[in-house]
C-alpha cells in the first residue's frame, strides 16, 4: 500500500463510487520513465447551489482576458524553464516526458473544476498547491501545472503566488518582483487588475505575492481576501486559478487560504516526508475539498528513478 493510500485510509477516504477520483502518473524533473495513468470515474453528484458574497455594486475590478492590460507584461524565460526540465510548449522532443505526465495530472484537476464533479465542490476551479514541509517541490509543481494548462485551447490559467512568507514564483519564472497580492490586500493598490500581469504565454496570467508584511495571515483572512477569491472563482467560466501556498505544517497562512479553495494538491517527497506528516496535513484541510497528491522523488524499480505519482481521495468527516 502506497504512502498516499495509507494516509487516505487513515483519514477515512471514501471508496471508489463516492466522491473520489483516482489518477496515477510518474514524472521526473529530469525525465523519469513514464507510468500509465489509471482513472476511476465517479457518477456525478447533485450540484450545489453556489452563492457569491460579492455584491454587484462591490464587484472587484478585474483584468479582462480579451482586453489589453494596463500593467506591463511579464516576459517569462521559457528557455530557462525548458533547460530546467520543466513543461515546454516547444515543438521538439526535449521535454516530451514531463509534458505528457502533466497532461495526465491536469486532466483530473480540470475534470473536478469544470466537469460533472464541479457541482459537488465550492469554488471548484480554485486549486491550492502545498506540501507538508519545505523543499518538497510544490512551486515546481505549480509552475509546471500552470504551463501545461496554458497549452489548452479553451482554458486559461491564473497562477497566484500565495506563499507570502517565502515567494518563489517570480524567481522560478525568471521575472522581476512586482506589487501583488499583499499590496492589494493592504489597499496600496486600488484595482486587482493592477497586480494581475499578462505574460508572453497567451493563456497564462500571474498574480505575484507582492510585499512582505508581518500581518500576512490577518490580511489573508480579511473580507477583502474573501471578496477577491470569490471574484477569481466566478469571473470567468473557463479559468483555473492555482495558488502556490506555503507548506502546511507550522504555517497558519496555508490553512487560512484553504478555506477559499475547492481543490488541494499536496506534494509529498517519498524520500523525506513522514507518514505522520502526510496524515496531519490531510487532517488539517477542509473536509469538503477534493484532495490530490503528487509524490515527488519516488524510487522506481531498481534504477532509483525520481518521479511523481498522483491520486485523488475525498475525506469523510470525523465525528
Amino acid at each position: 500500500m502506497s504512502i498516499i493510500e495509507k494516509a487516505l485510509k487513515k483519514q477515512g477516504a471514501k471508496q471508489p463510487g463516492e466522491k473520489e477520483l483516482v489518477a496515477k502518473a510518474s514524472i521526473t524533473k529530469a525525465m523519469a520513465q513514464k507510468k500509465s495513468l489509471h482513472v476511476e470515474p465517479t457518477s456525478p453528484q447533485p450540484r450545489k447551489e453556489k452563492t457569491s458574497t460579492t455584491h454587484p455594486e462591490q464587484e472587484l475590478p478585474y483584468v479582462s482576458k480579451k482586453q489589453p492590460v494596463s500593467t506591463p507584461a511579464m516576459v517569462i524565460d521559457t528557455q530557462k524553464l525548458k533547460a530546467a526540465g520543466m513543461v515546454s510548449h516547444d515543438d521538439d522532443s526535449t521535454n516530451v516526458q514531463i509534458n505528457t505526465e502533466y497532461r495526465s495530472i491536469k486532466q483530473k484537476l480540470l475534470y473536478n473544476a469544470f466537469g460533472p464533479a464541479s457541482g459537488t465542490l465550492n469554488h471548484s476551479n480554485m486549486v491550492m498547491i502545498t506540501s507538508a514541509r519545505p523543499s518538497e517541490g510544490k512551486t515546481f509543481t505549480a509552475v509546471n501545472l500552470a504551463m501545461s494548462v496554458a497549452a489548452e485551447k479553451d482554458k486559461t490559467i491564473l497562477l497566484v503566488d500565495a506563499d507570502v512568507l517565502k515567494p518563489s514564483i517570480s524567481a522560478t519564472l525568471g521575472v522581476d518582483e512586482k506589487p501583488g497580492l499583499i499590496d492589494y490586500l493592504l489597499g496600496d493598490v486600488a484595482q486587482l487588475s493592477d497586480v494581475i500581469y499578462s505574460t508572453n504565454i497567451p493563456n497564462l496570467r500571474v498574480l505575484p505575492a507582492g510585499s512582505s508584511h508581518h500581518l500576512s495571515n490577518e490580511l489573508l483572512a480579511s473580507d477583502r481576501m474573501e471578496s477577491l477569491t470569490t471574484e477569481l472563482a466566478t469571473r470567468y467560466s473557463d479559468r483555473l486559478v492555482v495558488f502556490d501556498c506555503p507548506p502546511m505544517l507550522g504555517v497558519v497562512e496555508t490553512l487560512t487560504v484553504s478555506r477559499f479553495m475547492g481543490q488541494a494538491m499536496i506534494v509529498v517527497s517519498e524520500s523525506m516526508t513522514k507518514m505522520s506528516e502526510v496524515e496531519q496535513t490531510v487532517a488539517d484541510l477542509n473536509k469538503e475539498m477534493a484532495i490530490g497528491f503528487v509524490v515527488n522523488k519516488a524510487l522506481s524499480g531498481t534504477n532509483s528513478q525520481y518521479g511523481y505519482g498522483y491520486g485523488y481521495g475525498a475525506k469523510t468527516n470525523k465525528v
